[in-house]
């Protein structure tokens, strides 16, 4: 019984591929046009595809190219390749400007940025300029049924941009660069200020600066312990002296206070 199935499926699947074959070699445009339909409805994108770029030529200066264009947009997003799939939409609103299908391809455009930005990686680039493509895209259509999914995927990558941010900033810390720890943790701080991880990275700061005088040249000790010391000051300004690193700044603030005291005696 199994190998009956699966010599049935064989023979179909060969005489699928071969009538596919013919078709290509040898089928008249609306036969091509009508098995690219077939192929896409049937989300086959693998065959789809090729029929449709022969078709883009094919079909030149007459109406079905605007309907052939925009499957052949779609049929590389279906392929996961959002490189192309956001210039061909783009190319397809540029060209067809009258087309109902229009405000569509610049929303396809715009979710092509997105989905080329979802990978997490520490350059924010990407996904800045897919938060920008969006709201582009809100501004020139405010009314778009498309403005809410719009606004989700703005908040998303806006919640990976702070990530990396972070990430980015913790990483000089983690790696021992206190200096550059404190200029990144700051920067992060007074970029974004409604960052998830405020409170940390301006402990942070704080910390960075006092290993930053502890791992200096004896002569430069004294104003740096001073630097970490406003630091404390800074954080518990904002902070108060109830939350998950209130314990650490002051164990930090005596450490900086006997080491300054140290340096005195001396």
């Amino acid at each position: 019984m199994l190998k009956s199935i699966l010599y049935i499926s064989a023979i179909l699947l060969v005489s699928s591929c071969s009538n596919y074959q013919k078709i290509v070699k040898d089928g008249t445009p609306q036969e091509k046009l009508d098995a690219a339909r077939k192929y896409y409805k049937e989300k086959d994108y693998l065959r789809a595809q090729p029929l449709l770029e022969e078709l883009l030529g094919l079909y030149y200066g007459r109406a079905e190219r605007e309907e052939i264009y925009y499957l052949f947009a779609y049929s590389y997003f279906g392929n996961n390749d959002f490189l192309l799939a956001g210039y061909h939409f783009n190319n397809f609103a540029e060209t067809y400007t009258l087309s109902d299908k229009k405000e569509e391809a610049e929303y396809m455009t715009a979710v092509c940025k997105f989905k080329k930005a979802m990978p997490q990686e520490l350059d924010k680039t990407p996904t800045e300029d897919a938060i920008k493509d969006l709201q582009t895209f809100i501004n020139e259509y405010p009314n778009s049924s498309y403005v809410a999914d719009c606004n989700d995927k703005i908040d998303l990558l806006r919640e990976r941009i702070l990530m990396k941010v972070y990430l980015n900033a913790k990483l000089y810390y983690d790696l021992g660069y206190y200096k550059s720890a404190m200029v990144a943790c700051q920067n992060a701080i007074d970029d974004y200020p409604d960052i998830n991880n405020r409170t940390e990275l301006s402990f942070l700061v704080a910390d960075a600066a006092y290993l930053y005088a502890k791992n200096s040249l004896q002569k430069k000790q004294q104003e740096r312990y001073q630097e970490a010391l406003k630091k404390l000051e800074e954080f518990e300004k904002e902070f108060g002296n109830s939350n998950d690193f209130s314990n650490s700044i002051e164990k930090i603030r005596k450490k900086t206070l006997a080491e300054l005291a140290q340096i005195n005696t001396e």
